[in-house]
């Protein structure tokens, strides 16, 4: 089958879980033989960057990557935003899909102009929900920035986070675009269950992503914690230093982002505590193995949790804050434990010992093998593109 991929961001310009699944996604399928193209912004990349640095992740010989570059550069992804509408990007994106595929796949969409450039493909067009875009304007359900949402307040809240108005979320847009996908994958029972809250008529099926990493070599334990993560509030980085700085024991944190200037303030005067910066994902397999524990102090509701599977195939246990789908994803490995409090995580440590979870649910051949078969059991598209 011919597949076209497309999302904002993807590798080496990328900021981290989702654009790595989908390039294990392209190399799974064209592994199996597909034809696999993946479509990607690197206007969006540019815009939002900052100081994170581009990171590769090796890629299947056969996926053809389209980079969209505009004329109007960072003013492309922000018209997009703005509007909901793919202006400046439509002429590229309809050239490629009218190549012909057989499946759309929608990511991480929101500055390639959707939701109308949802119209755009032939054959079954799906969506993957990495992130809560649909249902909010700052992706992630986690009001001013500060704390979980329980209370519509998008307009203040946009303002807040300094992010530019979405009008086009009360303006009908956003319906006609969800009308082009016939189906909706959410990565958890979580999300699905809370993007029904707002949207309960949306077709939905849930397909867990999958581990596209092999698990390293044998290596001797180190003495230290670790968090992997993208450095911003909503990932509750800074509800955990106070710990740390006060028992001494060693921390390392992989990864770069908007709070990292804060974070290292808190930390400022901790030896004990190692901001390692971005790390190659080739070399996190490592990281993970040498740890003690991998930590995922999330606030806000994580979507499903890649860190914990890459920690668990490494042997290393997870200790995960109640969030979202962490804790569903730890009951279901059994590699690991949930804490409520940062006092409760305090009580955790000293006691970890290697694990050998049950990761056969997040095979690739399984993920492989569920997926072509909800492609094939939605007629709908698939039937019209062969």
């Amino acid at each position: 089958m011919r597949f076209c991929l497309l999302t904002t961001f993807f590798p080496p310009m990328h900021f981290g879980g989702d654009a790595i699944f989908l390039a294990s996604l392209a190399n799974l399928l064209a592994g199996a033989g597909h034809h696999v193209e993946v479509v990607h912004c690197a206007d969006s990349y540019d815009l939002l960057r900052g100081s994170v640095q581009p990171s590769p992740f090796p890629l299947h010989k056969n996926v053809i990557v389209h980079t969209l570059r505009s004329p109007f550069k960072m003013l492309a992804p922000l018209s997009a935003h703005v509007a909901g509408r793919d202006w400046l990007y439509s002429g590229a994106q309809r050239e490629i899909l009218s190549s012909g595929f057989d499946v759309t796949h929608w990511h991480n969409a929101s500055l390639l102009g959707a939701p109308q450039a949802f119209r755009w493909g032939k054959g079954l067009r799906l969506m993957t929900l990495h992130e809560y875009w649909l249902v909010c304007p700052s992706h992630v359900l986690f009001r001013n920035g500060e704390e979980i949402c329980t209370q519509r307040t998008c307009h203040s809240c946009t303002v807040r986070r300094g992010r530019p108005p979405q009008l086009w979320r009360s303006n009908g847009v956003i319906r006609d675009g969800l009308e082009n996908i016939d189906m909706f994958l959410a990565p958890s029972r979580f999300v699905q269950n809370k993007v029904r809250e707002f949207l309960p008529g949306l077709p939905m099926q849930v397909l867990p992503h999958f581990l596209g990493t092999a698990r390293a070599e044998q290596q001797e334990r180190e003495d230290y914690y670790l968090i992997v993560a993208r450095l911003e509030k909503a990932k509750g980085i800074h509800t955990v230093l106070p710990l740390f700085r006060e028992n001494g024991l060693r921390l390392k944190i992989a990864g770069a982002g908007e709070a990292e200037q804060e974070l290292r303030a808190m930390a400022a005067g901790a030896p004990n505590i190692e901001f390692l910066g971005r790390v190659p994902f080739a070399e996190l397999p490592s990281l993970y193995r040498r740890a003690r524990a991998t930590i995922v102090p999330s606030v806000c509701d994580e979507t499903f949790g890649l860190v914990v599977l890459e920690s668990l195939q490494q042997q290393t246990p997870v200790y995960v804050s109640p969030r979202g789908a962490l804790p569903d994803l730890v009951a279901q490995t059994g590699g690991g434990r949930v804490f409520r409090t940062a006092e409760e995580l305090g009580s955790m440590l000293g006691m970890e010992r290697p694990v050998d979870a049950d990761l056969s649910a997040f095979a690739p051949q399984t993920h492989l093998n569920r997926y072509l078969s909800l492609i094939q059991g939605n007629t709908r598209g698939y039937a019209a593109a062969v």
